[in-house]
């Protein structure tokens, strides 16, 4: 049950982060201590020889200058005054007699077959060797010279006192490692809770947003440094999402309201003809209705297949070389009754070079729809201004009207699906003719802006840039 419960809390983030940089701490520490180790006991060692060089360069030119009898003399003297009493001495005939042998103090001893056999095994002017003690783990450490008349001086000193301050040494470093491993783990603990605080802050808040509470956002801090950055983005998708999900509802309801009114129409011309009686041509006018009011429900849906298609670049299009200026002529021969109806006058600035690759059905219904909208929001009398600037990469196309205008802050939004300006939806339309727009330009790896107001605090100006290299 213990561990059950400890389980989650050893798989956190923050928990390996805490041993991690604990036994990244202890391994580095120990990396350093055996460097320092190497470096000391190499020194001590240098040292020591250094000590019985000069001890054995001393002792034999005293032999040599003084005679052996002199050396003697001078070692009986030494274990009350001289610091060397520790030193073991000898002096071996070439056949590896012993001449002298001084005895160190405090005494350690040697095995001294093997010190012959080693002194047979090394017939140099100079030596040095290391022997083990007959008692204790220490080693000995042996230098030697051949003398004029042949006979061999030995210096030797056991390293026990060497041994014990690098014991020391380990036993200084193992108990300091206690407290570095405490400091690394309260560090590591300290710096892998503040590290991770504010994905701590993004996981409650995502926790929030499960439960229900879609308007929560992350806490956001002073500092400046990539988790703050994370959370600024991660309420900037949260804005996103809750944009969209508030748009796909408002859509919904839009939907619903577009298709009831001609479901509506089509089952009340249906139920009028099946309980009525009357004649051929009533059924004719019923059956006329229920056509008419399914196919602006088909014409609603295949628009909207359309926009998904364009945007999704799930169709592929069919490029040509086409001038624009000659879509919008075919097109303005379509609309230009309607235009003259409601009084509204129609200015075109077209520019004969303004040919670019593009799907010319898809395009034509773009210029439709901007024509059809500047058609419904400019006011009787009004103007439309229609323009093409040809460039060297590109072809723009501007929609001008004279209309009351699009606020601020709807620019974003007219370009989502069902979208009106009219919230009474009074005005006819399926409100998808700006998607549709947009969705076929980017399909065409094009640009669609709006500007709005254009004048006076009035007017839109609709503006399409197209590759003329698609």
């Amino acid at each position: 049950m213990f561990l059950s419960r400890l389980k989650p809390t050893l798989f956190r983030i923050s928990t390996k982060l805490t041993f991690a940089y604990s036994l990244v701490l202890i391994l580095s520490s120990t990396l350093i201590f055996s460097y320092l180790y190497f470096q000391i006991t190499h020194a001590l060692q240098d040292q020591e020889r250094v000590i019985l060089q000069s001890k054995l360069e001393e002792y034999s030119n005293r032999i040599e200058i003084r005679g052996l009898k002199d050396f003697s003399e001078y070692f009986m003297y030494v274990p009350n005054y001289d610091r060397d009493a520790a030193l073991l001495i000898g002096v071996f005939s070439p056949k590896n007699e012993t001449i002298f042998f001084h005895e160190p103090f405090p005494s350690f001893k040697v095995d001294m077959e093997l010190l012959k056999t080693e002194l047979n095994q090394h017939r140099a002017r100079s030596f040095d060797f290391s022997l083990p003690e007959i008692s204790g783990n220490e080693a000995v450490l042996v230098l030697g010279r051949t003398l004029k008349n042949g006979t061999r001086l030995v210096v030797a000193k056991s390293t026990e006192g060497l041994g014990v301050q690098l014991r020391n040494l380990q036993k200084i470093f193992w108990w300091s490692l206690v407290p570095v491993a405490l400091i690394g783990f309260l560090g590591g603990l300290f710096l892998s809770n503040s590290t991770l605080s504010p994905v701590r802050e993004v996981i409650n808040s995502m926790k929030k947003i499960e439960a229900g509470a879609f308007s929560t956002r992350v806490p956001l801090g002073d500092n400046e440094d990539e988790l703050e950055e994370l959370k600024v983005l991660f309420n900037k998708m949260l804005d996103k999402i809750e944009n969209l999900v508030n748009g796909l509802r408002d859509a919904f309801d839009h939907l619903a309201h577009d298709i009831r009114t001609p479901v509506t129409r089509l089952r009340g011309r249906a139920e009028i003809a099946l309980t009525s009686e009357g004649d051929v041509e009533s059924y004719r006018e019923a059956l006329q209705s229920c056509f008419e009011n399914s196919d602006k429900i088909l014409n609603f849906l295949q628009v909207l297949t359309d926009i998904t298609e364009a945007e999704n670049r799930s169709r592929k299009l069919r490029l040509e070389k086409k001038f624009i200026s000659e879509l919008v002529r075919e097109m303005m021969s379509l609309y230009e009754m309607a235009f003259e109806e409601k009084d509204i006058k129609v200015v075109q600035k077209l520019d004969t070079h303004d040919w670019a690759m593009v799907d010319a059905r898809l395009i034509s219904r773009v210029i439709a729809n901007l024509l059809d909208n500047a058609h419904k929001y400019t006011p009787a009398g009004g103007t439309v201004t229609i323009e093409t600037v040809n460039q060297t990469e590109n072809v723009i196309l501007r929609v001008t009207d004279t209309g009351p205008g699009i606020a601020a802050d709807e620019h974003a939004m007219i370009w989502q699906k069902l979208y009106r300006i009219d919230k009474s939806r009074s005005e006819y339309g399926m409100g998808l003719g700006l998607t549709f727009v947009k969705a076929v330009v980017e399909a065409h790896d094009g640009k669609v802006s709006v500007r709005s107001p254009v004048h006076d605090g009035h007017g839109t100006e609709f503006e399409v840039t197209l590759q003329k290299m698609a």
